[in-house]
């Protein structure tokens, strides 16, 4: 697997853990919760630019469904500000590579 995908994957998987922890109350992983890591895993996973990959809020595929897309978008919004507290350097290589493909054209 690749360090990258590695990287991103233990970070959704620390988001996710923490959204239920903290909205569902859960102190392990709901049903909708693990689907919904389960959906993120696979996605990561199956990438076309797993090389060279962007962070996917940067990709020109978008290959969530609504409803993942959605839901995904939920966690982060409420986790990913939380982040750099709990996270910071898993935080700060999301950034790094948030900035580093701002302007790069997928191939």
């Amino acid at each position: 697997m690749h360090p990258r995908v590695q990287r991103e994957k233990k970070i959704v998987g620390l988001m996710v853990n923490k959204y239920c922890e903290e909205i569902h109350n859960n102190s392990s992983l709901c049903k909708d919760c693990n689907d919904l890591l389960e959906y993120t895993e696979k996605r990561l996973l199956s990438c076309p630019y797993i090389k060279n990959k962007p962070v996917c809020s940067k990709c020109d595929i978008h290959c969530y469904n609504k409803k993942q897309k959605d839901r995904i978008k939920e966690v982060m919004q409420t986790i990913g500000p939380k982040m750099i507290y709990t996270n910071t350097l898993d935080t700060l290589w999301y950034f790094y590579y948030k900035f580093i493909h701002k302007h790069q054209k997928i191939t």
